[in-house]
């Protein structure tokens, strides 16, 4: 199988002349594209809640987590700012994520000697 190359030639196009405006710039587009999902998915379960006679907003407004949920969410949490925030890093490169998870799955099917990989969970996951 040949690797797609993940790194294009020459320099990264620059829209803004600020230093690091491209790169605010693309985390307020992840953080906003985030932020829709989850506003249409609350939206989504709400409505069928209501179809089905709960009263879902009041339930969340008086739900406590436990430490267990709550130590998930603090992980969670962290994954997610990480994600929102990768276009500042230095050795940002578009897709990289992708690839070291692609090359790992790989890697753990060759240790494994299965046939195959697990290329498609990998893309659905990343």
């Amino acid at each position: 199988m040949s690797r797609i190359k993940m790194q294009s030639e020459g320099k990264r196009p620059r829209f803004f002349p600020e230093s690091g405006a491209d790169e605010m710039m693309s985390m307020m587009l992840e953080l906003m594209s985030e932020v829709w999902v989850l506003k249409e998915r609350v939206y989504a379960v709400e409505q069928v809640a209501a179809e089905n006679g709960l009263d879902l907003p009041a339930g969340v407004e008086a739900w406590q987590p436990t430490e267990a949920q709550a130590a998930k969410l603090a992980v969670e949490r962290d994954a997610f700012i990480a994600g929102v925030t990768r276009s500042l890093a230095a050795n940002n490169v578009p897709g990289l994520h992708l690839r070291r998870s692609l090359d790992a799955a790989h890697k753990a099917a060759e240790d494994a000697e299965v046939p195959g990989d697990n290329t498609d969970d990998i893309v659905r996951a990343a």
